[in-house]
């Protein structure tokens, strides 16, 4: 377990963490624009391409059908809040992870709190869809916010360390 935490570890886990949080966050600004742009009519045609060939070959599939009623059910007030949210989620990720690459302080107490936040609703979210995309995101984000507490804790110590040898 102690090799499992070591600093090398938490390091490079804290490293890939924060490039997949950035990254994710520049595909949801990109999605979120594409929604504002576009309105339903991208959701549509996404669900046609995932669903398109699973209905020719069984046109009771389970989850293509449950993708296509999704689709039109799509409301005005559900896109709007898809666009909100996907921009500013991922604004939030972009920015709070090229802030901890810059070793920012202040960012690990913003990322931690910003993160819980996200993680919180995400888990409410969980309970209204019981999607397992946003299970498996949800699980992610705490491994996230995990690494991000472990890497604070070390950087705290390391500057506590620097401290008491200066004043020595």
């Amino acid at each position: 377990m102690k090799k499992f935490l070591s600093k090398k570890f938490v390091d490079k886990a804290f490293e890939i963490g924060i490039l997949i949080k950035s990254i994710f966050g520049f595909f949801e600004v990109l999605v979120g624009i594409a929604f504002a742009i576009s309105g339903k009519l991208i959701v549509n045609n996404v669900v046609i391409a995932l669903t398109q060939q699973e209905v020719s070959e069984d046109p009771k599939d389970l989850i293509a059908n449950y993708l296509i009623r999704i689709s039109n059910n799509f409301s005005t007030g559900t896109n709007l809040f898809a666009i909100s949210y996907l921009i500013f989620h991922g604004l939030t990720n972009i920015i709070l992870a090229v802030a901890l690459v810059k070793n920012k302080i202040w960012a690990y107490h913003w990322a931690l709190t910003g993160f819980s936040l996200f993680i919180i609703y995400q888990v409410f979210r969980y309970f209204d869809t019981h999607s397992s995309l946003l299970l498996f995101l949800t699980l992610f984000d705490i491994l996230v916010v995990i690494v991000i507490m472990l890497e604070y804790n070390s950087k705290k110590k390391k500057r506590k360390l620097a401290q008491l040898t200066a004043v020595v």
